[in-house]
């Protein structure tokens, strides 16, 4: 195969991982609606806040991350969603570790993490963020309810 080939096959290899790495840095960290949401099962989930188990969804809005154990992100977006809730009593975050949850992770189609799923004060699936939320993408959510 000639040099010129060679190179025009490694330039186009290139812009090609340019152009999805722009469109992955766009698209992660934003909310995406969701058509008729499941309603999640707390119970499914085995989630505890302060050593006890969560068995009601937020006032207002809940926020479901799951996160993994060797994930940065992670422990940025749960930073960002618990000062969130900490400013308000109707918001409520939770975290789940699907390290070894392998179910919830297929149940729920987590392909990366963090992952969080905003859902409603009936616990019903509304939207979802893929990467690390942004601050202005959890107010926007938050607008989206009413109490």
């Amino acid at each position: 195969m000639p040099l010129e080939t060679r190179i025009l096959i490694v330039a186009a290899v290139v812009l090609l991982a340019i152009g999805l790495g722009f469109l992955w840095r766009i698209t992660t960290g934003r909310a995406k609606r969701v058509k008729a949401g499941e309603i999640v099962d707390l119970s499914l989930l085995g989630a505890t806040k302060d050593g006890q188990p969560v068995t009601k969804f937020g006032k207002r809005v809940t926020f479901l991350q799951f996160s993994s154990e060797f994930c940065s992100q992670c422990v940025q977006t749960a930073r960002v969603l618990r000062e969130f809730e900490s400013h308000s009593n109707d918001i409520l975050h939770i975290e789940v570790d699907i390290t070894n949850r392998l179910d919830l992770a297929k149940k729920f189609h987590i392909l990366q993490t963090p992952t969080t799923l905003v859902l409603d004060h009936t616990g019903r699936i509304t939207s979802r963020i893929g990467g690390a939320a942004q601050s202005q993408t959890i107010q926007d959510e938050i607008g989206h309810f009413t109490i």
